[in-house]
């Protein structure tokens, strides 16, 4: 029989009880805002593709795909994983965040000036060519961004962490409006250039960063005390440590081959890499909304035998994906030209070889959600560091031969190896079946069946209606 959604928080026995304030909001609830936050920005991420993809082109679109990864690994570096603790102490109850708030900046202060460093190091000294198209104009915006990028980083771990998912949203809405307004306005002053668009990136994460401090600012009273150290600290920073030892080898799974590309072929190539990834990676949204949901909830449970309800999950995880994969395979060949202009459109060979990929990864996002929230993540680490051999691998024999189909494919197989991994050792962690981590019940199917019933029977309505 299938458990509900969430057998932890149920209401109630007593009809006329109270609601309890301080009981945490249900897990379906927390994924279904989460979701809506999404979907405000993937509506704001596809009108800023558009207007890079149309007001740009490919070139530009493939320098700012380069500043992009090469902040997104200064923040995984400079990072040191705190994001991970935060999470975690911030779903203690019992905790304030003035115990630790002190010693989280000190130690993201030591990260950042490490990942500054490292920056201005390999852009003034070493000059890859994997870097060619990064201007010193752009290399200035990626200096300046880490830090901040990383501190934002952090407030949303904290709203993660207290499960605060409508004011994530809000916040992250706040980030994309401003930022592709920022583009924008910047074109008039600026051209349409990946200058405009990475100083409007900047002003996002800016005022993202000021609202998240905004509603997370009674909660930074202690920011000024001096740094604690104890037991629990210095566990829970080495924790999160070990962790981000595997988001560091996940970036260079998902990420690196952007610099593969650029260094064999140009950032026009990188630019319709890059779309046909993040078309691919659309597919991630729901998969990334359970996760996010999952992690404070396994962190806030550690006694609780979680095995049935994150099978649920894999089940609703794993339908939803391959669904969604297939309808994207059939819509890529029309939308992508029709959104983003013909010059894109080698990007959906991208999109049909990296799916697979997408599929197992989807998979893969609520396993190490559910290890990280037990604190295992060990394992994480170690099998993102031999995927990102075998995508290092395959990218140098692939993307010389056959370009950025090469790179999907790469990417591809070594998303497939690492989520294999990743679903072996959750089998084992939670005693399950492979039938009942993939397979959906009878009665999950008559559910669906019935919800799409549902919606046919509410279009046909809306078309009587307007005919």
């Amino acid at each position: 029989m299938t458990a509900p959604l969430d057998t932890a928080e149920q209401a109630p026995s007593d009809p006329n009880a109270s609601p309890s304030f301080s009981a945490p909001p249900s897990f379906i609830a927390n994924v279904a805002t989460v979701l809506g936050g999404q979907a405000g920005n993937i509506g704001l991420a596809l009108l800023t593709e558009i207007c890079f993809a149309r007001l740009l082109g490919p070139g530009p679109r493939g320098q700012i795909s380069l500043c992009l990864m090469a902040i997104g690994f200064g923040v995984l570096l400079g990072g040191l994983g705190v994001d991970i603790p935060i999470v975690i102490w911030g779903a203690d109850r019992t905790k304030q965040a003035s115990q630790w708030v002190s010693t989280v900046l000190v130690w993201s202060m030591l990260g950042c000036t490490v990942a500054a460093s490292l920056w201005w190091a390999i852009y003034w000294r070493w000059h890859p060519a994997a870097l060619r198209g990064v201007t010193p104009s752009l290399f200035k915006v990626v200096l300046i961004s880490i830090p901040v990028a990383a501190l934002f980083s952090y407030l949303n771990a904290f709203l993660t962490g207290r499960e605060k998912f409508r004011e994530r949203a809000g916040v992250g809405i706040a980030e994309n409006t401003v930022g592709l307004a920022g583009f924008l306005a910047l074109t008039l002053l600026l051209g349409r250039t990946a200058d405009s668009a990475m100083w409007g990136y900047f002003a996002g994460i800016v005022a993202g960063l000021g609202l998240a401090g905004f509603l997370v600012r009674d909660n930074l009273r202690g920011i000024w005390r001096a740094p604690a150290v104890n037991r629990e600290i210095v566990g829970g920073l080495l924790t999160g440590l070990r962790g981000q030892l595997g988001n560091v080898a996940a970036f260079f799974n998902y990420r690196f081959d952007v610099f593969i590309v650029n260094y064999y072929l140009d950032p026009a190539q990188v630019g319709l890499y890059a779309l046909g990834v993040a078309i691919s990676e659309g597919l991630w949204q729901i998969p990334q909304a359970t996760a996010l949901a999952l992690f404070p909830r396994t962190a806030r449970t550690p006694g609780e035998d979680a095995s049935e309800f994150t099978c649920l999950i894999l089940r609703h995880v794993f339908a939803i994906s391959c669904l969604s994969a297939a309808a994207l395979a059939l819509a890529s060949p029309l939308a992508v030209p029709l959104l983003f202009g013909q010059r894109f459109a080698p990007s959906v060979r991208v999109i049909w070889l990296i799916l697979p990929g997408t599929i197992m990864t989807a998979m893969a996002k609520v396993a190490s959600s559910h290890l990280t929230g037990r604190g295992k993540t060990g394992r994480n680490s170690v099998f993102a560091g031999f995927a990102v051999v075998v995508t290092l691998g395959l990218d140098l024999l692939l993307i010389p031969r056959f370009g950025i189909a090469g790179a999907a494919v790469a990417s591809s197989v070594s998303y497939v190896i690492n989520g294999a991994l990743l679903l072996i050792i959750l089998r084992k962690e939670l005693r399950a079946s492979w039938s009942a981590m993939f397979v959906p019940s009878r009665a999950e199917l008559l559910r669906y069946k019935s919800a799409w019933a549902s919606v046919l029977a509410w279009s046909r309505m809306r078309i009587a209606q307007k005919a």
